[in-house]
């Protein structure tokens, strides 16, 4: 079980006057510095003198000090109706403003200081992905309760209301009683001794693992000369290896008013909400080391969020779960796909067919062997009432699912050895994520039957989503 997130006291409602950030973030934005001073000098410090190199860096830091106080002094943030105001700067003063309508998430991040003071910084995304803005530091309840207030205040502006009324979002409390809020509960958690299993089971650690063999056998029969250039590789490794246990340790995935929160880092500790209406699609990859165990892992692509992809062993915004039994991967995929705050048990009676296994799959006929000699006994694709799925990949698995009502435009594509043998691809585009659907190398007649099919089905999903 992952540890519990610290209860704090309610901040004071967030309004149209301007507010400071912690007065503590000076410190926590020059701590690093302070301890590379204390490193240099420790020793001048015991001896109890202080040579030029530790005077120099002294006299950097009480100006940096002062200079991060004058920042804080000068930076201001509050909400103006539809807009997050945020002025600040020293010398040449700076107001920017957010719009709230264009907020697709907001996240909560801790580096390893700011979790010692109990700050946080937020986050914003604006649509098309890009990083609008963030908010640091703040005290962790004054962080949850100024998302609060952006999520709902967005809500409210998108759906029209009048200015200073907040809407109830389905599931989520009332205004009044909102403010800062516990996670609801838990759905799933990874452990760390299934984080560290799923590192070792990778393509890149046994790769790893001959690499350093050979470098062993070099090193006894030619010396350290042959073995020093490969060194930083191996460091290099090791490094990615401990950031992505860093990254995702305590990973843990609940259901709140908001919509599906992910919390995950040791040392910096990161808030994720995923607003479950606007959740495109899902992938599940099972790398060929882990489907033995059963193991697979959960990225889902949310519209204005981008690619989000990995990045240096790193986490990922768009992944939902590391790795997790693929029981606990596929409810989550379900609860993922229906796209509303319910529970899973809820749809049982429901209308939405969205399990990516209940859909039946089709392999490509056998002459796109020419096309993929290798890659076509892994193809496969089908269709359901409410879903399309493909599937591919050999060392890595990976079953694309996406909603008809969220696909955002359909197309054939032939290449011209394709055209000679008669096969083409069905595309169904979806806004930038890691979620491709590929309909690959099927016969003519077949891809044009599922366009029809396609088109006729995203369409009533759509009907059916606006009457709902």
């Amino acid at each position: 079980m992952s540890e519990p997130e610290p209860v704090a006291p309610a901040a004071a409602p967030v309004g149209h006057e301007p507010r400071r950030l912690s007065p503590m973030t000076p410190l926590v934005r020059g701590g690093i510095y302070l301890v590379a001073l204390v490193a240099t000098t420790w020793d001048d410090l015991l001896a109890g003198r202080l040579g030029p190199i530790a005077l120099t860096l002294i006299a950097v830091l009480a100006a940096g000090m002062v200079a991060g106080y004058a920042s804080w002094l000068r930076t201001k943030y509050w909400i103006e109706d539809d807009e997050l105001r945020i002025d600040t700067g020293v010398i040449s003063h700076q107001s920017r403003r957010i719009r709230v309508d264009r907020l697709q998430g907001i996240d909560i991040v801790q580096p390893f200081l700011a979790r010692l003071f109990g700050l946080a910084e937020l986050k914003m995304d604006t649509a098309g992905g890009s990083r609008e803005g963030s908010l640091a530091f703040l005290p962790l309840a004054e962080a949850h309760q100024v998302r609060e207030s952006l999520l709902a205040r967005r809500d409210a502006v998108r759906r029209a209301a009048p200015a200073g009324t907040e809407p109830p979002v389905p599931g989520a409390l009332p205004a009044a009683q909102r403010g800062w809020q516990p996670p609801d509960h838990d759905i799933a958690a990874l452990d760390l001794r299934t984080l560290v299993l799923s590192s070792l089971l990778s393509l890149g650690t046994i790769a790893a693992v001959a690499g350093a063999a050979l470098l062993g056998v070099a090193f006894a029969f030619q010396g350290m000369a042959v073995v020093a250039p490969m060194v930083p590789v191996v460091v290099g490794f090791v490094l990615v290896q401990l950031r992505r246990l860093s990254g995702y340790h305590g990973f843990t995935v609940s259901q709140t008013s908001a919509g599906l929160q992910v919390r995950r880092g040791l040392f910096e500790r990161t808030t994720q909400t995923i607003t479950l209406a606007r959740v495109q699609g899902v992938v599940v990859s099972e790398p060929l080391l882990w489907r033995r165990l059963g193991w697979a892992k959960l990225d889902v692509s949310v519209a204005g969020y981008g690619g989000g992809a990995e990045a240096e062993g790193g986490p990922s915004a768009t992944t939902v779960m590391p790795v997790a039994p693929r029981a606990v991967v596929l409810e989550l995929a379900r609860h993922l796909l229906r796209g509303r705050p319910t529970l899973p048990v809820d749809d049982e009676q429901g209308s939405l067919q969205v399990d990516p296994d209940a859909v039946p799959l089709t392999s490509p006929p056998r002459r796109a062997r020419w096309l993929d000699p290798v890659g076509r006994r892994f193809l496969a694709a089908g269709m359901g009432a409410d879903l399309v799925v493909s599937r591919g990949g050999w060392l890595v698995r990976r079953t694309h699912a996406v909603r008809h009502a969220r696909v955002q435009s359909l197309r054939i594509r032939q290449g011209p050895v394709q055209r000679r043998l008669g096969l083409a691809d069905l595309v169904l585009d979806s806004p930038p994520g890691p979620v491709s659907v590929r309909l690959q190398h099927r016969t003519q007649a077949e891809t044009r039957e599922l366009l029809e099919a396609a088109v006729v089905l995203g369409r009533k999903a759509r009907l059916a989503a606006l009457e709902g």
